[in-house]
């Protein structure tokens, strides 16, 4: 598995998902986490991302503004947390996202540095995250 260019696979993967793929954070966040333990498995699902990509190419993120005197900013927000999916550090994996007028303007797919002992501060933890982005909002 040293011949591989895994590295540069992950950076490609990246790029999309910062600049106009949010449904691939998760998988891409993941993946990067083995970049120095590569396996087989890890290659495969690499491979298996860009089919994804290749297969939804034609979805787009669009953004459907009200018409009328009453335009009203519509704004909706989403978070979610993964407690139990990393078993290895039994650290959790937090995520939001926040739509305007339908289309996605600022997400987040990341696994946290505090280790939760129960699954309501994780979701506490998770909020105050998704929190913080919609007053920068």
């Amino acid at each position: 598995m040293s011949c591989v260019p895994y590295a540069s696979v992950v950076g490609s993967l990246m790029y999309a998902m910062v600049c106009t793929r949010p449904d691939i954070a998760h998988a891409v966040g993941v993946l990067s986490r083995y970049m120095s333990k590569l396996g087989k498995e890890h290659w495969t699902t690499g491979k298996r991302v860009f089919r994804y990509l290749r297969g939804t190419t034609y979805h787009a993120i669009c953004y459907q503004g009200r018409v009328g005197p009453y335009r009203v900013l519509d704004v909706h927000g989403f978070v979610d947390v993964d407690w139990d999916g990393e078993l290895d550090h039994r650290r959790y994996t937090s995520g939001y996202v926040f739509n305007l007028f339908g289309g996605a303007i600022s997400w987040m797919s990341k696994k946290q540095v505090v280790v939760a002992l129960s699954t309501t501060k994780v979701e506490y933890l998770a909020a105050t995250h998704a929190s913080k982005e919609v007053v920068w909002l």
